[in-house]
């Protein structure tokens, strides 16, 4: 049996993917320099994850963003390298893709030990129940 995690990548990875061409593309059209183009793809790198909301997705995302990056935003014409500078921005686009994956992640909250007298107790999450957004529904064959 297949767990919900590894369903939820196998649409999340692809989705990440699809994401970042349109990224590389957008980015190619409306950004005229190399160092600008970069900027703009971690944003939009970021924006990936904290809509993807897996850090492996946002990962994903992140790695093949640097794959379009460096073949067609910095090198043109899909040739890739590996200088220093392209592993920098591996590490940023991976990284900012992990940034906005972390912005998304829910954090157990916990209450201090000690509350003053008077004080008022407000009830705080501390518990994150995963809703799943897809049903699947017995057909009838």
């Amino acid at each position: 049996m297949v767990s919900r995690h590894a369903t939820s990548l196998e649409l999340l990875i692809p989705g990440a993917a699809v994401m970042a061409v349109g990224a590389v593309v957008v980015v190619a059209v409306a950004v005229p320099e190399v160092s600008e183009r970069v900027a703009a793809m971690a944003g939009l790198t970021a924006l990936i994850g904290l809509i993807m909301r897996r850090p492996v997705a946002a990962g994903a995302a992140g790695a093949i963003g640097w794959f379009l990056t460096t073949g067609f935003l910095v090198n043109r014409l899909g040739e890739l390298t590996f200088t220093t500078a392209d592993w920098s921005r591996l590490a940023l686009l991976t990284g900012a893709g992990l940034v906005g994956a972390a912005m998304r992640l829910p954090m157990p909250l916990r209450a201090s030990a000690r509350v003053p007298s008077g004080a008022v107790r407000v009830p705080i999450v501390t518990e994150y129940r995963r809703i799943g957004r897809f049903v699947h529904h017995k057909t009838l064959s």
